[in-house]
């Protein structure tokens, strides 16, 4: 379980832990990556993955990298909240893998050009505000929308099951992950629980082959990233709901102690480690941790 859960980052975005592990796997990035580029690769040796490392406890700063036939370098960042700093994020991301290329950076004072696979930057977003089935964000933006010699694109594409999303039509495994994502949203509007909403969904799509493989070996670990995102998304609705200031504090308070329960009480880790995912610094750590032990 650890292998899947190490991936997670900070204290959400559970739902992007599972899009990653799931998505590790080359044929089912391959697939992909020729939705994306409305390609028809099929050998797997000409992939090669970039993703790059952290040095945060998750293990990597962005979500997924990799090079086709070297090529085409796709950077693909899995969202469930709008972000309109992606284009930057891209650009940072981009610059570190294409340096990682270089070897002798020697190279770069010569006069023999360097060369370089063509770049992709993509977001794939399944969260649960509207947007459109694909958009496009530039890096100019952020310096007003003039189009001065620095420019960066990110295609955005919103791949919520039941939308008509060309990318899921193309990827069955993109597909498969929409289905399972939307079948627990589903279950919890119904009036399951968070836990039998994910454990409906998990049992439901590995009768209807769906996810299978990948369900029946990590159920488990699904199960774990899954619960602790919807409870830690409600747990930040009841922050907002404080309204005042003080109760926004308490709220918050509240909601962060229950995340570091469950961390601890759902992993093999220990107190101290789960703070560190929760970013629990400072004098809070002596604070928090005598309130799980309490």
């Amino acid at each position: 379980m650890e292998q899947a859960i190490s991936a997670a980052k900070g204290h959400a975005k559970y739902r992007d832990t599972v899009f990653r592990h799931y998505f590790k796997d080359k044929i089912r990035l391959l697939s992909l990556c020729n939705a994306i580029l409305n390609t028809h690769y099929t050998d797997t040796e000409i992939l090669e993955i970039t993703t790059l490392s952290g040095e945060f406890f998750n293990g990597q700063k962005n979500d997924i990298s990799c090079t086709i036939d070297d090529k085409v370098l796709i950077l693909a960042e899995h969202q469930t909240s709008v972000n309109e700093n992606m284009p930057f994020r891209c650009l940072s991301y981009v610059t570190e893998i294409l340096n990682n290329r270089i070897e002798n950076k020697r190279l770069l004072y010569k006069n023999k050009l360097i060369t370089f696979p063509a770049p992709e930057f993509v977001v794939l977003y399944n969260g649960d505000d509207d947007e459109p089935i694909k958009r496009i964000m530039r890096l100019s933006d952020a310096f007003g929308g003039e189009a001065y010699s620095l420019e960066l694109i990110v295609k955005a594409y919103n791949i919520n099951y039941g939308l008509p999303q060309p990318l899921i039509e193309k990827c069955e495994y993109l597909h498969d992950y929409s289905f399972f994502v939307d079948r627990v949203k589903k279950c919890k509007k119904n009036g399951l629980s968070t836990d039998d909403a994910i454990e409906e969904a998990v049992k439901y799509c590995t009768e209807h082959n769906i996810m299978k493989e990948y369900l029946e070996e990590n159920a488990k670990e699904v199960f774990t990233m899954a619960r602790m995102e919807w409870n830690f998304d409600e747990a930040k609705m009841a922050w907002f709901e404080e309204g005042e200031e003080k109760g926004m504090e308490k709220g918050m308070e509240k909601g962060l102690l229950t995340s570091l329960k469950n961390l601890v009480k759902n992993t093999d880790w220990s107190v101290e480690r789960a703070m560190d995912v929760l970013q629990i610094h400072g004098d809070d750590r002596k604070k928090y941790a005598g309130l799980v032990n309490a």
